[in-house]
């Protein structure tokens, strides 16, 4: 079987399962500011970075001291994620096994460094994973291209012959318009009608999936 020069992951959503996670902190701490988030509000913030979410809400309700809220979200979330995180076993295998054959993988996310391995650390996937790029290591965030591009070129790898695997119509625009070829991943948070710009779109993830063949001109 032909492979990538290079795999790299999106995080949320695509290898473990915390955007439901997010969205129940963020409605607990905004419930107690007097606002019930809807599904309109969820699907609007998915795979943005947490100053375009914060920003968000704060169009919608006062937040207070932002410092004191993004306290208040990280204590919600962190006590969630204890006891609430699953992972995507299609996608956890399917790292696995290009780790054992000696691909290059990143992780490209729209959360911070420390959350990704976070994430990492409890999947046992810390070690298999070369180069981790958060919202805290780029300057411009998904849809722009900068997260994987910054990915390939830490892996040193061509985009070209490279795949992304994301889960999100912000995260596929962001791996596109770095040349990589996309992979996209139904989750149920974002409908499969919104991620057919992908190279593909799948409701569960094979190596099959990532071959050269399928890609490479």
């Amino acid at each position: 079987m032909d492979l990538p020069q290079a795999v790299v992951f999106d995080c949320d959503g695509t290898l473990a399962d915390t955007e439901p996670i997010s969205d129940r902190a963020w409605a607990d701490v905004l419930s107690e500011r007097g606002y019930t988030p809807t599904a309109a509000d969820a699907r609007a913030t998915v795979g943005r970075p947490y100053p375009e979410t914060f920003a968000y809400f704060a169009g919608r309700v006062d937040l207070g001291e932002p410092s004191a809220f993004r306290r208040a979200l990280r204590t919600r979330f962190l006590e969630r994620f204890a006891t609430e995180l699953e992972l995507f076993e299609d996608t956890v295998g399917v790292l696995r096994t290009l780790a054992s054959r000696g691909v290059p993988i990143a992780v490209a996310s729209s959360s911070s460094h420390e959350h990704v391995a976070r994430v990492l650390g409890r999947a046992r996937l810390t070690r298999l994973v070369d180069v981790v790029i958060g919202s805290d290591d780029v300057v411009r965030h998904k849809p722009h291209p900068e997260p994987y591009l910054q990915a390939v070129g830490a892996l040193g790898a061509d985009p070209a012959a490279s795949v992304a695997v994301e889960d999100t119509d912000v995260g596929v625009a962001s791996a596109l318009a770095a040349g990589l070829y996309t992979v996209a991943v139904v989750r149920g948070h974002v409908p499969a009608a919104e991620l057919v710009a992908a190279d593909r779109v799948v409701t569960t993830l094979t190596l099959d999936d990532l071959e050269a063949r399928r890609w490479m001109r």
